[in-house]
């Protein structure tokens, strides 16, 4: 592949006291693996977010800390973790600017959390003190690598087409999850729980949202897990030759 067809994809990473950015290189790795070019994306002033959506392939959003409940309209619980605000209201505009632009885009962990709530729907600030049922470990304490509980998927969804499976066990990181689906967004994979584990829109090219972490498997040779990828960077790639006609 020629250098100059490789999609730029931003990534952004865990951003603490709106000042300190770190990001696990799996990431990275998983987009050179799989033939894009990686690029972690700063907090740049709100006038430069549409120049740098537009120079961008594509956009994965991916974990950090908890998300500021007044971004969904809710006061605090009081087992919600740290917030950053700055963080949390970039990200907004970052993705529902790519989202404007119609590009590839994928939410993953928080990432598929923010996608939700920058499209209006809500998320539980603590599942264990608010979700209603049965809740399995969503928070493993297991390497993580290792695969703690299953989820399988919508039959419909463009992420089991991609995968070619419907129920498989994943890795968990998160003690918020989703609450109340926007209206814009439609569920392609639930835990045995019901827990929401994956999101899609039906509005745009390709555009989802995934809890668990598939860059860990990629990089392990999980062929489902690096089809998510492949399949990722080829709409970048397929969107950054549109846009140079």
């Amino acid at each position: 592949m020629k250098n100059e067809h490789k999609p730029v994809i931003g990534i952004t990473a865990r951003v603490e006291k709106d000042q300190m950015y770190t990001l696990d290189p799996v990431y990275g790795k998983a987009i050179l693996q799989a033939g894009g070019l990686p690029l972690i994306v700063p907090i740049v002033d709100e006038e430069d977010i549409p120049l740098l959506c537009e120079r961008l392939d594509g956009l994965i959003v991916t974990g950090g800390g908890d998300i500021n409940p007044t971004l969904y309209g809710e006061e605090p619980h009081i087992r919600l973790g740290a917030v950053y605000p700055g963080s949390d209201q970039y990200e907004k505009e970052l993705i529902l600017n790519f989202l404007e632009l119609d590009k590839p885009f994928i939410g993953m962990c928080r990432g598929m959390q923010m996608l939700n709530v920058s499209l209006g729907g809500t998320i539980y600030q603590d599942l264990e003190a608010q979700y209603e049922g049965t809740l399995y470990q969503h928070k493993q304490m297991a390497m993580r690598t290792h695969r703690t509980h299953s989820v399988t998927l919508e039959d419909d969804s463009r992420l089991i087409k991609i995968m070619e499976e419907k129920t498989f066990n994943v890795n968990s990181f998160h003690h918020q999850g989703i609450k109340d689906v926007s209206d814009k967004l439609k569920v392609a994979g639930r835990a045995a729980d019901g827990l929401v584990e994956a999101l899609e829109s039906e509005n745009h090219q390709f555009v989802m949202g995934i809890q668990w972490h598939p860059e860990e498997f990629a990089l392990q040779g999980d062929e489902a897990s690096k089809k998510i990828f492949e399949r990722f960077v080829k709409e970048c790639r397929k969107d950054k030759m549109q846009n140079q006609k």
